[in-house]
Protein backbone atom coordinates (compact mmCIF):
# COMPACT_ATOMS: atom_id res chain seq x y z
CA UNK A 1 0.00 0.00 0.00
CA UNK A 2 2.95 2.70 0.84
CA UNK A 3 4.84 1.88 -1.97
CA UNK A 4 1.82 2.48 -3.83
CA UNK A 5 1.33 5.65 -2.29
CA UNK A 6 5.26 6.54 -3.05
CA UNK A 7 4.77 5.19 -7.18
CA UNK A 8 1.78 7.39 -7.58
CA UNK A 9 3.24 10.30 -5.62
CA UNK A 10 6.48 10.38 -8.11
CA UNK A 11 4.46 9.39 -10.83
CA UNK A 12 2.01 12.55 -10.37
CA UNK A 13 5.68 14.99 -9.59
CA UNK A 14 7.11 14.06 -12.56
CA UNK A 15 4.29 15.84 -14.86
CA UNK A 16 5.73 19.06 -13.26
CA UNK A 17 8.84 18.95 -12.43
CA UNK A 18 12.05 16.65 -14.18
CA UNK A 19 13.00 14.12 -11.27
CA UNK A 20 14.14 10.74 -10.65
CA UNK A 21 13.73 9.37 -7.70
CA UNK A 22 16.33 6.33 -6.90
CA UNK A 23 15.80 3.16 -4.36
CA UNK A 24 15.24 -0.59 -4.35
CA UNK A 25 12.06 -1.96 -4.52
CA UNK A 26 13.18 -4.88 -2.74
CA UNK A 27 14.71 -3.47 0.19
CA UNK A 28 13.14 -1.64 3.01
CA UNK A 29 11.87 2.08 2.47
CA UNK A 30 13.13 3.47 5.56
CA UNK A 31 16.79 3.71 3.94
CA UNK A 32 18.40 6.56 2.39
CA UNK A 33 16.73 7.06 -1.62
CA UNK A 34 17.94 9.53 -3.60
CA UNK A 35 15.98 12.44 -5.77
CA UNK A 36 18.37 13.70 -8.74
CA UNK A 37 17.09 16.83 -10.27
CA UNK A 38 19.29 18.83 -12.88
CA UNK A 39 21.77 16.73 -12.39
CA UNK A 40 21.82 17.02 -8.68
CA UNK A 41 21.76 14.38 -6.07
CA UNK A 42 19.65 14.75 -3.02
CA UNK A 43 19.86 11.98 -0.33
CA UNK A 44 16.97 11.53 2.06
CA UNK A 45 15.63 8.94 4.56
CA UNK A 46 12.20 8.40 3.61
CA UNK A 47 9.07 8.59 5.97
CA UNK A 48 6.00 6.91 4.17
CA UNK A 49 2.76 7.48 5.64
CA UNK A 50 -0.81 6.71 4.32
CA UNK A 51 -2.30 9.88 6.93
CA UNK A 52 -0.13 12.30 8.46
CA UNK A 53 -1.14 14.10 12.02
CA UNK A 54 0.17 17.09 13.50
CA UNK A 55 2.49 15.18 16.12
CA UNK A 56 4.55 13.55 13.34
CA UNK A 57 6.59 17.36 12.77
CA UNK A 58 8.17 16.55 15.68
CA UNK A 59 9.14 12.96 15.39
CA UNK A 60 10.69 14.51 11.39
CA UNK A 61 12.62 17.38 13.21
CA UNK A 62 14.18 14.64 15.50
CA UNK A 63 15.42 12.95 12.68
CA UNK A 64 16.55 15.84 11.11
CA UNK A 65 18.68 17.19 14.24
CA UNK A 66 20.53 13.31 13.70
CA UNK A 67 22.21 15.01 10.57
CA UNK A 68 19.61 13.14 8.27
CA UNK A 69 17.51 14.70 5.57
CA UNK A 70 13.78 13.59 5.34
CA UNK A 71 11.29 13.20 2.64
CA UNK A 72 7.63 12.57 4.48
CA UNK A 73 5.69 10.91 1.42
CA UNK A 74 1.92 10.54 2.31
CA UNK A 75 -1.49 10.10 0.44
CA UNK A 76 -2.36 13.33 1.67
CA UNK A 77 -1.07 15.98 3.93
CA UNK A 78 -3.33 18.84 5.81
CA UNK A 79 -2.52 22.12 4.75
CA UNK A 80 -1.35 23.26 8.56
CA UNK A 81 1.19 20.53 8.40
CA UNK A 82 2.24 21.58 5.22
CA UNK A 83 3.54 24.68 6.13
CA UNK A 84 4.49 23.91 9.32
CA UNK A 85 7.11 21.25 7.13
CA UNK A 86 8.16 24.02 4.99
CA UNK A 87 8.80 26.31 7.81
CA UNK A 88 11.11 23.57 9.50
CA UNK A 89 12.56 22.68 5.59
CA UNK A 90 11.28 19.20 5.98
CA UNK A 91 10.56 17.88 2.05
CA UNK A 92 7.63 16.26 1.33
CA UNK A 93 5.46 14.34 -1.71
CA UNK A 94 1.92 14.41 -1.55
CA UNK A 95 0.01 11.39 -3.71
CA UNK A 96 -1.04 14.22 -5.58
CA UNK A 97 1.94 15.53 -6.99
CA UNK A 98 2.17 18.91 -4.31
CA UNK A 99 5.87 18.96 -3.35
CA UNK A 100 7.85 20.56 -1.50
CA UNK A 101 11.91 20.64 -1.19
CA UNK A 102 14.80 23.04 -0.29
CA UNK A 103 18.68 22.35 -0.48
CA UNK A 104 21.62 23.38 -1.69
CA UNK A 105 20.23 26.60 -3.91
CA UNK A 106 17.17 24.12 -5.28
CA UNK A 107 13.42 25.08 -3.96
CA UNK A 108 10.70 23.51 -5.46
CA UNK A 109 6.98 23.83 -4.43
CA UNK A 110 4.14 22.69 -6.11
CA UNK A 111 0.88 23.45 -4.11
CA UNK A 112 -2.14 23.25 -6.49
CA UNK A 113 -2.97 19.89 -6.98
CA UNK A 114 -6.65 18.86 -5.33
CA UNK A 115 -6.31 15.79 -2.39
CA UNK A 116 -6.35 12.39 -4.11
CA UNK A 117 -7.73 8.99 -2.64
CA UNK A 118 -5.34 6.08 -3.19
CA UNK A 119 -6.56 3.64 -0.48
CA UNK A 120 -9.50 2.47 0.75
CA UNK A 121 -9.86 0.20 3.97
CA UNK A 122 -13.69 0.12 4.78
CA UNK A 123 -14.80 -2.90 6.96
CA UNK A 124 -11.25 -3.75 8.24
CA UNK A 125 -12.20 -4.02 12.24
CA UNK A 126 -8.76 -3.69 13.24
CA UNK A 127 -8.89 0.12 13.65
CA UNK A 128 -12.36 0.69 14.47
CA UNK A 129 -13.06 1.47 18.16
CA UNK A 130 -13.45 -1.97 19.42
CA UNK A 131 -10.31 -2.93 17.31
CA UNK A 132 -8.10 -0.07 18.66
CA UNK A 133 -9.17 -1.48 22.31
CA UNK A 134 -7.54 -4.50 21.34
CA UNK A 135 -4.93 -3.34 19.10
CA UNK A 136 -3.41 -1.24 22.74
CA UNK A 137 -3.23 -4.74 24.32
CA UNK A 138 -1.23 -6.17 21.76
CA UNK A 139 1.26 -3.31 21.07
CA UNK A 140 2.02 -3.58 25.37
CA UNK A 141 1.95 -7.56 25.32
CA UNK A 142 3.08 -8.64 21.72
CA UNK A 143 2.35 -12.40 23.23
CA UNK A 144 -1.26 -12.27 23.62
CA UNK A 145 -1.96 -12.69 20.04
CA UNK A 146 -1.14 -16.24 20.68
CA UNK A 147 -3.16 -17.13 23.53
CA UNK A 148 -6.68 -18.23 22.77
CA UNK A 149 -9.47 -16.30 21.25
CA UNK A 150 -11.09 -16.57 24.70
CA UNK A 151 -8.42 -15.78 26.49
CA UNK A 152 -7.92 -11.99 24.24
CA UNK A 153 -11.66 -11.13 24.90
CA UNK A 154 -11.17 -12.15 28.75
CA UNK A 155 -7.75 -9.81 29.00
CA UNK A 156 -9.05 -6.91 27.04
CA UNK A 157 -12.90 -6.51 28.02
CA UNK A 158 -14.13 -6.80 24.34
CA UNK A 159 -17.09 -9.51 22.89
CA UNK A 160 -15.20 -12.52 21.64
CA UNK A 161 -16.52 -12.03 18.38
CA UNK A 162 -14.73 -9.47 17.58
CA UNK A 163 -11.45 -11.02 18.04
CA UNK A 164 -10.92 -13.01 14.87
CA UNK A 165 -12.08 -9.80 13.01
CA UNK A 166 -9.57 -7.89 14.30
CA UNK A 167 -6.46 -10.72 13.34
CA UNK A 168 -8.02 -10.67 10.07
CA UNK A 169 -7.38 -7.20 10.10
CA UNK A 170 -4.19 -6.98 11.05
CA UNK A 171 -2.90 -9.78 8.54
CA UNK A 172 -4.50 -8.45 5.99
CA UNK A 173 -2.28 -4.88 6.67
CA UNK A 174 0.79 -6.91 7.07
CA UNK A 175 1.30 -6.35 10.61
CA UNK A 176 0.68 -9.73 11.44
CA UNK A 177 2.12 -13.06 9.79
CA UNK A 178 1.13 -16.74 10.59
CA UNK A 179 3.56 -19.06 11.55
CA UNK A 180 0.99 -21.92 11.66
CA UNK A 181 -2.43 -22.52 12.79
CA UNK A 182 -2.10 -20.73 15.63
CA UNK A 183 0.77 -18.78 15.91
CA UNK A 184 2.09 -15.14 14.56
CA UNK A 185 4.45 -12.88 14.40
CA UNK A 186 4.22 -9.35 14.55
CA UNK A 187 5.78 -6.73 11.60
CA UNK A 188 6.74 -3.11 11.42
CA UNK A 189 5.34 -2.72 15.09
CA UNK A 190 6.69 0.86 15.30
CA UNK A 191 4.72 1.71 12.41
CA UNK A 192 1.30 0.10 14.08
CA UNK A 193 1.88 2.17 17.32
CA UNK A 194 1.96 5.31 15.57
CA UNK A 195 -1.27 3.97 13.04
CA UNK A 196 -2.72 3.37 16.75
CA UNK A 197 -1.68 7.22 17.63
CA UNK A 198 -3.63 8.39 14.56
CA UNK A 199 -7.03 6.26 15.46
CA UNK A 200 -6.81 7.08 18.76
CA UNK A 201 -6.63 10.43 18.39
CA UNK A 202 -9.74 10.82 15.51
CA UNK A 203 -11.43 7.15 16.32
CA UNK A 204 -11.41 5.64 19.68
CA UNK A 205 -10.77 8.63 22.43
CA UNK A 206 -13.53 10.26 20.92
CA UNK A 207 -16.09 8.01 21.89
CA UNK A 208 -15.09 7.93 25.27
CA UNK A 209 -16.87 9.00 28.26
CA UNK A 210 -15.15 12.08 29.44
CA UNK A 211 -15.73 15.11 31.88
CA UNK A 212 -14.14 18.27 32.80
CA UNK A 213 -13.48 19.55 36.67
CA UNK A 214 -11.42 21.62 38.60
CA UNK A 215 -9.03 20.30 41.22
CA UNK A 216 -9.50 21.75 44.66
CA UNK A 217 -6.15 20.63 45.43
CA UNK A 218 -2.58 20.36 44.02
CA UNK A 219 -2.62 17.21 41.95
CA UNK A 220 0.36 15.69 43.31
CA UNK A 221 -1.45 15.67 46.74
CA UNK A 222 -4.42 13.80 45.35
CA UNK A 223 -4.71 10.14 46.65
CA UNK A 224 -5.52 8.03 43.84
CA UNK A 225 -7.40 4.48 44.24
CA UNK A 226 -5.21 2.31 43.44
CA UNK A 227 -5.88 -0.07 40.41
CA UNK A 228 -8.77 1.60 39.03
CA UNK A 229 -7.72 5.61 38.97
CA UNK A 230 -4.30 6.65 37.06
CA UNK A 231 -2.70 9.81 35.92
CA UNK A 232 -2.33 10.52 31.92
CA UNK A 233 -0.74 12.66 29.80
CA UNK A 234 1.60 14.98 31.26
CA UNK A 235 1.02 14.67 35.37
CA UNK A 236 1.90 10.74 34.47
CA UNK A 237 4.96 12.16 31.99
CA UNK A 238 6.10 14.22 35.15
CA UNK A 239 5.96 10.64 37.56
CA UNK A 240 7.79 8.85 35.06
CA UNK A 241 10.58 11.01 33.94
CA UNK A 242 10.53 13.99 36.68
CA UNK A 243 10.88 16.30 33.47
CA UNK A 244 8.01 18.26 32.67
CA UNK A 245 5.70 20.51 34.60
CA UNK A 246 2.04 19.39 33.95
CA UNK A 247 -0.11 22.12 32.59
CA UNK A 248 -2.99 20.04 31.19
CA UNK A 249 -4.10 17.12 33.47
CA UNK A 250 -5.60 13.59 32.26
CA UNK A 251 -7.09 11.32 34.84
CA UNK A 252 -8.39 7.87 33.52
CA UNK A 253 -11.04 6.20 35.65
CA UNK A 254 -14.54 4.73 35.77
CA UNK A 255 -15.39 5.79 38.85
CA UNK A 256 -18.80 7.39 39.15
CA UNK A 257 -18.70 10.81 40.12
CA UNK A 258 -20.12 11.40 43.64
CA UNK A 259 -16.46 9.25 44.27
CA UNK A 260 -14.85 11.60 42.31
CA UNK A 261 -16.23 14.82 44.36
CA UNK A 262 -15.73 13.24 47.83
CA UNK A 263 -12.20 11.04 47.03
CA UNK A 264 -10.58 13.14 45.35
CA UNK A 265 -11.87 17.07 46.22
CA UNK A 266 -12.81 17.20 42.31
CA UNK A 267 -15.46 19.83 41.21
CA UNK A 268 -17.15 19.83 37.74
CA UNK A 269 -16.52 22.19 35.73
CA UNK A 270 -17.16 23.04 32.06
CA UNK A 271 -13.56 24.49 31.60
CA UNK A 272 -11.73 22.66 34.23
CA UNK A 273 -8.41 22.28 33.57
CA UNK A 274 -9.07 18.44 34.39
CA UNK A 275 -10.11 15.82 32.30
CA UNK A 276 -11.80 12.63 33.70
CA UNK A 277 -11.50 10.38 30.73
CA UNK A 278 -12.82 6.13 30.68
CA UNK A 279 -10.07 4.05 31.49
CA UNK A 280 -10.51 1.11 28.31
CA UNK A 281 -7.44 -1.26 29.27
CA UNK A 282 -6.26 -4.05 31.66
CA UNK A 283 -5.43 -2.97 34.76
CA UNK A 284 -2.56 -5.04 35.20
CA UNK A 285 -1.05 -2.35 32.44
CA UNK A 286 -1.22 0.46 35.01
CA UNK A 287 2.42 1.78 36.46
CA UNK A 288 1.59 2.66 39.85
CA UNK A 289 -0.80 5.84 39.57
CA UNK A 290 0.16 6.17 35.60
CA UNK A 291 -1.29 4.77 32.88
CA UNK A 292 0.93 2.54 30.60
CA UNK A 293 3.35 4.50 28.76
CA UNK A 294 1.96 4.25 25.28
CA UNK A 295 -1.38 6.26 26.43
CA UNK A 296 1.19 8.93 27.77
CA UNK A 297 3.19 9.28 24.29
CA UNK A 298 0.58 9.56 22.67
CA UNK A 299 -1.15 11.98 24.86
CA UNK A 300 1.83 13.99 24.69
CA UNK A 301 2.77 13.98 21.07
CA UNK A 302 -1.23 14.94 20.40
CA UNK A 303 -0.18 17.78 22.99
CA UNK A 304 2.57 19.04 21.14
CA UNK A 305 5.08 21.32 22.31
CA UNK A 306 8.74 21.17 22.71
CA UNK A 307 8.70 19.92 26.06
CA UNK A 308 6.32 17.38 25.73
CA UNK A 309 7.96 16.08 22.41
CA UNK A 310 11.16 15.82 24.35
CA UNK A 311 9.64 13.77 27.24
CA UNK A 312 7.21 11.48 24.48
CA UNK A 313 10.86 10.58 23.11
CA UNK A 314 12.19 10.00 26.76
CA UNK A 315 9.16 7.72 26.92
CA UNK A 316 9.29 6.04 23.74
CA UNK A 317 13.30 4.94 24.43
CA UNK A 318 12.51 4.00 28.08
CA UNK A 319 9.34 2.04 28.33
CA UNK A 320 8.47 1.34 24.79
CA UNK A 321 11.22 0.83 22.08
CA UNK A 322 12.11 -2.37 23.48
CA UNK A 323 8.77 -4.17 22.48
CA UNK A 324 8.26 -2.62 19.19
Amino acid sequence: MKKEILNIALQNVKKEVPLELLYNPKEKLDEVITIIYKNQQFHFVIELRKEVRQYLIAQLEEKSRQNKHVLLVAERIPTKVKEALREKKIAYMEANGNMYLERDHVYLLIDTKKPIQITKEKGNRAFTKTGLKVLLHFLIKQDLVNQTQREIAEYTGVGLGNIPQIIEGLKATGYLIPLNKKEYIWENRKELLHRWIEGYQTILKPTLKNKRYQMRVPWQEIQLNEGIAVWGGEAAADLLTNYLRPENFILYTNEVQANLIRNYKLQPKQDGHLEVVELFWNNEFNQGTAAPAIIIYAELLLEGGKRNNETAEMILNEYIQQNL
